[in-house]
């Protein structure tokens, strides 16, 4: 141990002399060789100007650089903004039929929120909400509305596409039977023309008697297709109420988008107001007429459709023949509240021009001119499904419009056969029906009819004054596509001097559609 101690002191003592002593020369002789000379990397001294100019440039390169990504992000959030409201939009908006358009739609714009907006609260947000997509869903609504191809081919059920085209086909049609036992004489046995009503034996008709007819089935083919320029379509459809139960042809046109030529419906026709019926001829009250015309639809929205056709003339005048040279001008608008309102208002002007059979050579014009309004409401007092339907029509010259007057004989005018003068005749005519549903397959029809013409000249006594039709339904479906029912008709005609006739029918019906 104190040899250890003494080694210890005796290295202190010579490093102490070595520190002392000799520390210089040990320093002379470590630096040689002299270390390379190293460059200060400290950069030279900069003016405080040149140093407020580079922060100011680097803070202006941030700013233009969070701006740029400021309205990557907006214009990101706008985007998924407009895409949300378009999704709620179609999960809130009401049923309606799918379409195809060839120009897509466009997107329904959303406002930006203002800088000052301040945040809602959870019931405000809520409201808002609401409103938004109730706004987006009207909005979305509105343009399916407005789309002629809105029957495309997405709701083309039933159809196939034609190889190697875009158009599809479909055909369609039903098949009735019908069993008809008229109680009184009548002119045609197989329906119920209130006009034909015998009066004192002045009319002529045939015994009561029954009859079984499936004459009545239609036969339909419907082609559509979409192009560039919109949504095409032809139809055509028949029944073989023809002579000896053969083809008859009921419609034939051709449509684009909102345009259509061809044989139809007239525009002042309310097809959505006609009351279920077993009785082919049905209302002698109501406005039925199938004709060629050209006619344009063009639609505000979702709500209101408007019509305006040039259609064919073809004036029935009682002793004398039609030559009009001018087509039928006809122009109506209709609105749709959902499915709990319908309202259709139409007005017609028509030349009648005619040559009296009495002197060919005499040959005279007038201006004729008809109103109708006519509509269907639910009455859901009972049952959801029930409703109301009613038609009114009045004019002066309007005979060959209204279904009664069209089916016994010629009353838009007539030639005075004394004076030779064209006399134009005056029609009243309408009538209302209530449907009621016993369930989900059982429903009821009660309807009642009526017309009535004026004749502003001399008169024969048995010449046609007005009818009068009552009729009641009942109709079985077990299937959507088939319809199982049985109707009662009461009917009455009187003619000018007051006589009049009465009539009773029972008619049973099975139509299957397809």
């Amino acid at each position: 141990m104190r040899r250890e101690c003494r080694g210890v002191l005796g290295l202190m003592v010579v490093l102490g002399w070595s520190v002392t002593m000799g520390w210089s020369g040990l320093v002379v002789a470590y630096e040689a060789p002299a270390p390379a000379k190293i460059a200060d990397p400290t950069p030279p001294a900069m003016d405080l100007s040149e140093v407020v100019a580079l922060l100011k440039a680097q803070q202006e390169a941030q700013q233009v650089e969070l701006a740029a990504q400021r309205k990557l992000i907006e214009e990101q959030t706008r985007k998924v903004g407009v895409l949300q409201r378009e999704l709620d939009a179609l999960r809130a908006a009401p049923p309606v039929e799918p379409e195809i358009s060839e120009t897509p739609e466009a997107p329904i714009a959303m406002a930006a929120p203002s800088e000052d907006e301040q945040p809602q609260t959870p019931v405000e947000k809520a409201a808002t909400d609401a409103a938004e997509k109730k706004e987006a869903a009207e909005e979305v609504a509105e343009a399916q509305a407005d789309d002629p191809a809105r029957l495309a081919l997405t709701d083309f059920v039933g159809a196939w596409r034609l190889p190697g085209t875009d158009a599809a086909l479909r055909i369609g049609g039903y098949v009735k039977a019908s069993v008809v036992n008229s109680f009184d004489p009548l002119a045609i046995t197989d329906r119920f023309i209130v006009g034909s009503i015998p009066v004192d034996d002045t009319d002529a008709g045939v015994e009561a008697e029954s009859s079984i007819t499936a004459s009545q089935s239609r036969l339909n083919f419907d082609l559509r297709e979409p192009t560039k320029v919109g949504l095409l379509r032809a139809f055509i459809e028949g029944d073989f109420e023809g002579d000896g139960d053969t083809f008859r042809l009921r419609h034939a046109f051709g449509q684009w988008n909102r345009i259509l030529a061809g044989k139809t419906w007239s525009a002042f026709v309310d097809a959505q107001a006609t009351p279920e019926e077993a009785d082919f001829e049905g209302l002698n009250g109501r406005i039925n007429v199938r004709q060629a015309q050209v006619r344009v639809m063009p639609r505000i929205g979702r709500e209101f459709e408007f019509q305006l056709s040039l259609e064919d003339p073809d004036p029935q005048i009682e002793n004398g023949d039609g030559v009009s040279r001018i087509p039928d001008l006809i122009a109506s608008a209709r609105f749709q509240w959902r499915d709990a309102l319908h309202l259709k208002v139409g007005a017609m002007v028509r030349q009648i021009r005619g040559q009296w059979e009495g002197d060919p050579g005499n040959t005279q014009k007038d201006t004729a001119w008809g109103l109708t309004l006519s509509g269907k409401f639910d009455t859901p007092l009972f049952d959801d499904r029930d409703s109301i339907l009613f038609q009114l029509n009045g004019g002066n010259g309007l005979g060959r419009y209204v279904n009664d007057l069209q089916s016994v004989g010629s009353f838009d005018g007539r030639f005075d056969p004394v004076t030779g003068e064209l006399e134009l005749i005056d029609v009243l005519a309408g009538y209302i029906s209530a449907q009621h549903w016993w369930g989900q397959t059982l429903r009821s029809n009660f309807t009642v009819g009526y017309v009535d013409v004026d004749y502003s000249g001399a008169t024969d006594p048995d010449d046609y004054k007005s009818t009068l039709r009552v009729s009641t339904n009942m109709f079985w479906s077990p299937t959507p596509r088939i319809d199982l029912g049985g109707e009662y008709l009461w009917g009455r005609r009187e003619n000018q001097d007051g006589s009049d006739g009465n009539a009773t029918q029972v008619q049973f019906a099975a139509k299957y559609r397809f």
